[in-house]
């Protein structure tokens, strides 16, 4: 089974946090899309930490995609954590598909916090150049 977990920072203002270890795909995206959605429903902006994630296919990326629209949706933040550099395949996936720009994606927890407690959803960080 591929690691996620739930936690909830409280350290001010609520965020839930999903951290993603490992490789996500068809088999975990139920899972990640059920734990965003009852964060998000209950009312706290989201982080995904993806700093330990070794590979996300197309259907983890539709998760994201739509949590971040509901956090949109409810005036929530919702961030990325992506530590800096080009070399992960999570990286690359958000490159070559041209998402990269549509998430608000920080190099720390520290940092993704602090812009999902601002509301932020997106971002251009990653943007193609």
């Amino acid at each position: 089974m591929t690691p996620i977990s739930v936690t909830i920072d409280r350290q001010g203002q609520p965020v839930g946090i999903v951290s993603l270890v490992g490789e996500h795909d068809a088999y975990s995206a139920g899972r990640i899309a059920s734990e965003l959605e009852v964060l998000l429903e209950s009312g706290l902006p989201a982080v995904v930490d993806l700093s330990e994630a070794t590979f996300v296919d197309s259907q983890t990326l539709s998760v994201l995609l739509s949590g971040r629209h509901q956090a949109d949706t409810s005036r929530l933040g919702f961030t990325l954590v992506l530590p800096d550099g080009d070399f992960t395949q999570v990286h690359r996936i958000l490159r070559m598909t041209g998402l990269g720009s549509w998430f608000a994606a920080y190099p720390t927890l520290r940092e993704a916090l602090a812009g999902a407690r601002a509301g932020h959803t997106s971002g251009d960080r990653l943007k193609v150049a």
